[in-house]
């Protein structure tokens, strides 16, 4: 049997080397992970496709210079309003001539004497066709004597008269072909004119009346200038028939269907806005993206399905975020998308079960950025690790992390 003396120092051993075990125990136990948790609910549930758009009148009119010359500043500003075929959109007056360079003022004079040539030759003509006519009306008159003194036949009359008329019809031919030249020359020499000549001559103005009714939505070119025949002035359109077009990738325009719901959000406005599809446009264009990927779009019209009252304050090509719905259910069960993870082909989530992590497989039906659809798997009242790091894994200690 031990002594007393040699069992206390036995039992001091004990202890310390439980307490060394306890405090090892302890400082190897990994604390809880902190997590936030989300709910599996019931409820409605959207599929949209997001992108950017754009409103713009349903019909702009680009009211565009008739004519060359020189356009006098334009008095309309945006906003105005504009009756039709009477509101004088724009006034042009008729151009000035252009200077001419040396080798175009030597081709000029050069052609100044050429048809002065022409001119004097015609003027010759004309004396000569009148010297043939002169002596076919002396033939004639000879002729009609011999005639009545019974020594030359009806038939030498006729001749003579038939050389008469054409010996006239000559003098009339010779005669247009001087007025001819005399106008040719006339021509050349005028493009001599030098601008100064007629800067001030104040030439025929060119009034341009509103072709419609409606706002001017942007007056492009209002200080004086030299516009060509085709020149873009004003747009004109009616702000009350408003649309919002989006390009959409080709991929997702062949999701929507005419008369889908569609939301416009990002507007300006306090809520969300109505509108419905009212055409997805057949031909597709390519476009480079902000990081110079070519992307092929597809444009896609909508109304808006609300009273203008509500977006009275939307103008031409304001900016907004156009969201189409393509599937939706009033009541389906939810999971939130920042709690679902790929575990090889399928989706699973962690479910917060007794203070510890869960894997749970489930399958999914549709899907939005913020929540999807659960098919099996999970129940209304689960809670769920969102946004699951590396620290949660199956049976990890977890707990809801403080607000």
């Amino acid at each position: 049997m031990q002594s007393p003396r040699r069992i206390g120092p036995i039992v001091i051993a004990a202890l310390v080397v439980l307490a060394l075990a306890a405090a090892i125990i302890v400082a190897l136990r990994r604390p809880p992970v902190p997590v936030d948790l989300g709910t599996v609910t019931r409820g409605p549930l959207q599929v949209t496709l997001d992108d950017e758009g754009e409103t713009r009148v349903h019909d702009v009119f680009a009211v565009s210079a008739p004519v060359a010359g020189r356009l006098l500043r334009v008095g309309l500003k945006p906003g105005d309003m504009a009756v039709a075929r009477q509101t004088v959109v724009a006034r042009i007056q008729a151009g000035e001539p252009e200077f001419l360079n040396a080798r175009r003022r030597r081709e000029v004079e050069a052609q100044i004497r050429s048809r002065a040539a022409i001119l004097a030759s015609a003027v010759a003509r004309v004396t000569e066709a009148r010297a043939e006519r002169d002596l076919a009306d002396r033939e004639l008159e000879r002729v009609k004597r011999l005639r009545d003194t019974g020594f030359s036949a009806e038939a030498a009359v006729d001749r003579a008269r038939m050389t008469h008329d054409r010996a006239e019809a000559a003098v009339l031919a010779a005669m247009r072909q001087v007025d001819s030249a005399r106008s040719n020359l006339a021509e050349t020499r005028a493009l001599l004119t030098p601008p100064a000549a007629v800067a001030g001559a104040g030439g025929d103005v060119v009034t341009v009346h509103a072709p419609v009714g409606g706002a001017v939505l942007r007056v492009l070119q209002e200080s004086e200038a030299i516009v060509a025949a085709g020149t873009p002035l004003v747009e004109i359109g009616n702000p009350e028939q408003l649309e919002i077009v989006t390009d959409m990738l080709s991929s997702d325009a062949v999701q929507v269907r005419p008369g889908a719901t569609a939301i416009i959000d990002q507007w300006g406005g306090a809520r969300p806005l109505r509108a419905k599809v009212r055409l997805v446009e057949p031909f597709g264009f390519t476009k480079v993206s902000a990081l110079g990927v070519e992307e092929q779009r597809v444009n896609v019209v909508l109304d808006f399905d609300e009273p203008r009252g509500a977006w009275a304050r939307l103008g031409h090509g304001y900016r907004v975020i156009v969201r189409i719905v393509t599937w939706s259910a009033p009541d389906v069960l939810q999971v939130p998308a920042s709690a679902l993870f790929r575990a090889g082909n399928d989706w699973a989530v962690f479910v917060a079960d007794g203070g510890r992590a869960r894997r749970v497989a489930i399958k999914l039906g549709a899907m939005n950025p913020d929540s999807a659809a659960v098919v099996a798997g999970l129940q209304a009242g689960d809670k769920v690790v969102l946004h699951p790091g590396d620290k949660v894994t199956e049976g990890a200690r977890i707990v809801e992390r403080a607000d």
